[in-house]
């Protein structure tokens, strides 16, 4: 069986968080998960507020609403439109409905790919993005990689390292894999923090072999309700759903979905956010001493420290970071932080910085 990614499962822990540490998971500041600090809107908590008493009867068995709602906000036909009980949900049915003998990762990479991957027997083929390349892989180590597997799964962006392959390359990817009748899964899960970003949603008709996959947990903070889809050919997506729990997307979620995907002022406010925030927090990491990041354009960020056991450190002080120890490429000096507001990226550094002045280090103020 694949391993978890580290001792505190994936990221937003904070049960694990709070019995290794021994810090009550209410004040640990949760730097470890991806989701957007801003949210959710209030757009979101006003629909939930308004439909608490649908939780007395079933959900839409086909999520009627929410699928005309990704329709009207992304310019699809509903026939192409997969809905779960978030990203994860999806991924595993799309495994279990294409049934791979091979699935192509680029390293490093989301964990759940190649869990999924376990789940229905596949063997992984690896592609390592190295380190000296901003963790970008080689264009043709990608493409003959396409020859070999069933289906190869692509982060756009990336999780850990926030990296966007071009999108030429994706649709070379798209063309090698369906000259030899096999499929390109495209996980756009933070995508929606790029808007200007390109994708391969108007050429679906083009490669029939793509799926797209979305989440609305991380751009709407909606964790806890779980909620995500997915674009493919009418064909594919039926028999997708036919792999998805019935009434997995639960009323309250639906209702959530609707709202923010309706709300474009959240949108615009997350987008400026991001670009005011995210340069803010690279160059202050970049300012502590013997720290590295790498390059990436979303709302979290991979950096390197010589400072041993950072994670353990910093949690201490009461922020939890996401360990990188376990994803293959990487090693136990990497970290991931997600990017939050002005006031908690501080809190944040100055975490660090305690973490490295027991050290021995001496760090200066950002």
């Amino acid at each position: 069986m694949t391993p978890h990614i580290e001792k505190f499962g994936h990221g937003g822990d904070l049960w694990t968080a709070e019995e290794s540490l021994g810090v009550p998971r209410a004040h640990l500041l949760d730097f470890s998960a991806n989701i957007n600090p801003l949210g959710p809107p209030d757009t979101v908590w006003q629909g939930i507020r308004d439909n608490l008493s649908t939780i007395t009867a079933y959900p839409d068995l086909k999520s009627r609403a929410l699928k005309q709602a990704l329709s009207t906000r992304y310019q699809r036909p509903v026939q192409n439109i997969s809905v779960g009980n978030g990203a994860a949900e999806i991924l595993y049915g799309i495994l279990r409905t294409l049934q791979p003998q091979t699935v192509g990762l680029i390293h490093p990479c989301f964990s759940e790919y190649a869990e999924a991957s376990d789940v229905v027997g596949a063997k992984l083929h690896g592609v390592y993005a190295r380190e000296e390349a901003d963790f970008l892989p080689a264009r043709e180590e990608l493409l003959d990689a396409c020859e070999q597997v069933d289906l190869f799964i692509v982060g756009y962006p990336n999780n850990p390292n926030g990296r966007l392959l071009p999108i030429d390359w994706l649709r070379v990817m798209a063309q090698r894999l369906q000259a030899r009748d096999r499929f390109l899964l495209v996980d756009e899960a933070f995508l929606d923090f790029l808007p200007g970003a390109s994708t391969l949603l108007p050429h679906l008709e083009e490669f029939p072999n793509v799926i797209l996959l979305r989440s609305m947990t991380k751009f709407y903070s909606i964790p806890g309700l779980r909620l995500g889809f997915a674009f493919a050919s009418p064909e594919l997506t039926v028999r997708i759903e036919r792999e998805l729990s019935p009434w997995s997307v639960n009323s309250l979620a639906s209702v959530a979905g609707i709202a923010g995907l309706q709300d474009h002022e959240f949108e615009s406010r997350t987008v400026q956010w991001l670009r005011e925030e995210r340069p803010f927090l690279e160059k202050s990491l970049q300012g502590l001493p013997s720290v590295k990041t790498y390059g990436g354009e979303v709302n979290f960020i991979l950096f390197r420290s010589t400072t041993p056991n950072l994670q353990e450190r910093t949690g201490r002080h009461g922020v939890l970071i996401r360990s990188c120890a376990g994803y293959p490429g990487l090693g136990p000096a990497f970290y991931r932080v997600a990017v939050r507001s002005r006031a908690e990226n501080l809190r944040l550094l100055t975490a660090l910085q305690q973490a490295m002045t027991e050290e021995g280090m001496t760090c200066r103020t950002p």
